[in-house]
């Protein structure tokens, strides 16, 4: 039960719809299920496919914001009937627009991806100077920051920020992702940032593999691999003194359990005899030796190896001895051992050449490791990258067929109902004829031009050869009135703007209407915007269904029969050319028939 309720809140996510993923959320936490799960199994990964179907071309602007708006509805509504947090989030991330740039689409799509991925976002806005970044990665701590510019004027000031990030410290502490129109993967080489997205959708994806924590050991760890016991026993031998392990901090890397810190190896009155390279003799006060040599690699210091205290055979601690000195100034008389401070066979002279070699074979043995490392990375990097070629190989293959196939179907309609009209007319069968070529016209209208934007008068001309052929389905049933404004009709529009509100007119209103039916379709310029109404005196919406459709929650007509397009992808289609002012507005009484009316910028051809 749990599972088809998950899966049905995704599929309702994804059509952005925010109304039913509202009551289907409702439904399911009074079900028992909880807001956690809610999130994990349907708001989080419905997101991620509709990223997917952005990318792939499947989905427009408009569609990616009406789900994550339809996501926002369903976290907000779970925030409100849960007490506790019901968010685990990946991580926070900070999105802004460079200075000098005020647009912020792609900023808004990759803000409300992010969230929808799980990621606490916090959104400077538009025209974030470098000053205000670096306040807020020291404000907030993100571990990810993602910088937008659309304008090629504005994009190099993105340099500006990551170099400000960089002088105030912060900059190993976060990762930088850059996006936007005029960026590409040379510029985010150029400019220092740590990833790139050409689509605001996809950022989740770089978002995880930068964030992402790997179990790869840097240096530092692989050292108590190297220097451990069996290392130790072995200087031991050699030399017959004990040798100590410390770390890049001082503490000891080998240490038995009850073992008490040597105070004497850290003494403050130790002085340094000789020197050679990255080893040296160290003397104290009490005649006491000792050798420290560091361990490094790529030039930083990972450890040190101490070998002593001790005494070379030349010298005596009689007069010196630390148990005869109870005023000595060494601090560590009664350190465990002083007093018998071994001896090694061999002369310093000859211990520091060999402990030097010592120390080559650990860092060459880090080197190694560090290389294998590599090696296993990029062969899983590899595999990784061949498994996604293949699937890309088989994605375009499918799609070849698909646009194949998208392309032979209407193209041998259209051939077909030409030759149909040709026939139609040596049989001298008019109304056929007007027909054939009134469905073939509506077919090359589509293919093309669908997408893109047309003129109001080619718009008003398919609508004719629409409704031509609906009446002569409905015979005399339906009657058409077009009133178009001759100033509007070079204005631009997305084509099949008005075609599915006219078929939602026809299908929805006109056709269970018992009686005559009537369409009214007029056009008019208010100041800069185009002003489209069309009416009907069909049988109306019910008001409980009209709530509905007036939030474009739901679609009230499903998918148009003639292009697939319902009323809510209208209404998108115009914000997503216009921006949020325009768009689709409905009203309807049951019964009296419904009014449908948009607006949008008047922009005639030459733009």
């Amino acid at each position: 039960m749990s599972k088809n309720t998950f899966k049905t809140i995704a599929e309702t996510l994804i059509k952005g719809d925010s109304f039913g993923v509202k009551q289907l959320i409702e439904q399911a936490v009074d079900g028992g299920v909880a807001p956690a799960d809610i999130i994990k199994e349907s708001l989080i990964p419905g997101m991620e496919t509709v990223s997917v179907k952005f990318q792939n071309g499947e989905f427009y602007v408009m569609d990616v914001i009406t789900a994550a708006d339809a996501m926002q509805t369903g976290i907000k509504l779970l925030e409100g009937l849960s007490e506790e947090r019901i968010i685990d989030y990946q991580g926070r991330v900070i999105v802004g627009t460079v200075e000098g740039d005020i647009h912020d689409l792609g900023k808004n799509i990759v803000a409300l991806t992010l969230e929808g991925a799980g990621y606490e976002v916090i959104d400077l806005g538009v025209d974030v100077s470098p000053t205000q970044f670096v306040e807020a990665i020291a404000k907030f701590h993100p571990e990810l920051v993602c910088i937008s510019a659309l304008l090629t004027v504005t994009m190099f000031n993105i340099e500006d920020v990551i170099k400000a990030v960089k002088e105030a410290g912060f900059r190993d502490q976060v990762k930088i992702i850059i996006g936007g129109g005029p960026i590409t993967q040379s510029i985010s080489d150029k400019v220092g940032a740590d990833a790139y997205v050409k689509y605001g959708t996809s950022v989740a994806s770089a978002a995880r593999k930068l964030l992402q924590t790997k179990s790869k050991k840097d240096a530092h760890a692989q050292l108590p691999d190297i220097l451990n016991a069996e290392y130790q026993e072995r200087l031991k031998t050699l030399f017959e003194v004990e040798p100590t392990f410390l770390d890049a901090s001082g503490n000891a890397a080998i240490k038995e359990e009850g073992e008490t810190p040597n105070k004497c190896l850290n003494c403050p009155e130790w002085r340094q005899l000789h020197c050679v390279e990255n080893t040296g003799l160290l003397t104290c006060p009490c005649g006491l030796l000792k050798i420290e040599a560091a361990v490094e690699f790529d030039g930083k210091a990972l450890a040190k190896i101490v070998l002593g205290p001790f005494i070379e055979e030349s010298v005596t601690l009689k007069e010196n001895s630390p148990s005869k000195m109870p005023g000595s100034i060494c601090a560590c008389i009664n350190e465990p051992g002083i007093d018998e401070a071994g001896t090694p066979p061999l002369p310093t002279e000859k211990m520091l050449p060999i402990l030097q070699v010592f120390i080559e074979l650990v860092q060459e043995r880090v080197r190694e490791q560090q290389l294998q490392q590599q090696v296993e990375e990029q062969k899983e990097s590899l595999i990784r990258s061949l498994k996604f070629q293949d699937e890309l190989k088989g994605a375009l293959y499918e799609a070849d067929y698909r646009s194949l196939q998208s392309q032979v179907n209407p193209h041998f309609l259209f051939n077909s109902l030409n030759s149909l009209a040709r026939m139609a007319m040596v049989e001298g069968a008019e109304q056929t004829e007007k027909l054939s070529y009134a469905l073939a016209r509506i077919l090359r209208y589509i293919l093309q031009n669908f997408k893109g934007t047309v003129t109001v008068a080619q718009e008003i001309k398919m609508l004719q050869d629409y409704l031509f052929v609906q009446q002569v389905r409905f015979s005399d049933r339906l009657a058409v009135d077009f009133q178009i404004k001759e100033d509007i009709k070079e204005a631009r529009i997305p084509c099949l703007a008005l075609q599915p509100l006219v078929e939602n007119a026809v299908l929805h209103g006109i056709e269970p209407l018992e009686g005559k039916g009537e369409i009214k379709i007029h056009g008019r310029q208010e100041k800069q915007k185009v002003v489209f109404e069309i009416r009907d005196n069909g049988v109306g919406i019910p008001s409980g269904k009209l709530e509905g459709i007036s939030q474009l929650n739901i679609n009230s007509s499903g998918r148009g029969h003639t292009t697939g397009l319902g009323l809510a992808h209208v209404h998108q289609r115009l914000q997503h050319y216009f921006g949020s002012d325009y768009g689709l507005d409905i009203e309807s009484s049951e019964n009296e028939g419904t009014l449908v009316r948009i607006n949008f910028t008047y922009i005639n051809q030459n733009g």
